[in-house]
């Protein structure tokens, strides 16, 4: 497993000529099946700051590993203040507070969301991750 804060700041380069082509800046989640779709990056030239999970070969302990950089699949987001996870509040569905959002732990092969960690010292399984906006992360309760 690995953690988010872990991941953010790293480089993130191309496995064609391994080019730095950003450093990431979060992830893009799809909480209803609890997988990373994407990952948010930032200092990437031409406005385009995402790069869809699928184009990512490897998230290893120095890099972010994607196919050439003309190939991988480069989108702008307009979600990215919903996608800024870590501090965010986290509640339950019934709007119970269970803290605030200090980490999440992912499996880095295949993107699955395992445990959300809790200020309040709470790890959430990530399939009960049930939304991500721009006020808070919601899990069942």
């Amino acid at each position: 497993m690995m953690l988010l804060s872990q991941a953010v700041g790293r480089p993130v380069v191309s496995s064609a000529d391994a080019a730095q082509v950003g450093t990431v800046a979060g992830l893009v989640l799809a909480p209803e099946e609890a997988l990373i779709t994407a990952v948010r990056l930032d200092g990437v030239k031409g406005g385009a700051d995402v790069v869809a999970w699928a184009d990512v070969h490897a998230v290893g302990p120095d890099a972010v590993v994607i196919g050439a950089a003309s190939m991988a699949r480069f989108a702008s987001t307009d979600s990215a203040g919903s996608q800024d996870l870590l501090g965010k509040r986290l509640l339950t569905e019934l709007g119970d507070a269970v803290g605030t959002l200090t980490d999440v732990a992912f499996d880095p092969e295949s993107g699955r969301i395992d445990t959300l960690l809790s200020s309040r010292g709470a790890r959430i399984p990530g399939h009960q991750l049930l939304g991500v906006g721009s006020y808070a992360v919601v899990v069942r309760a």
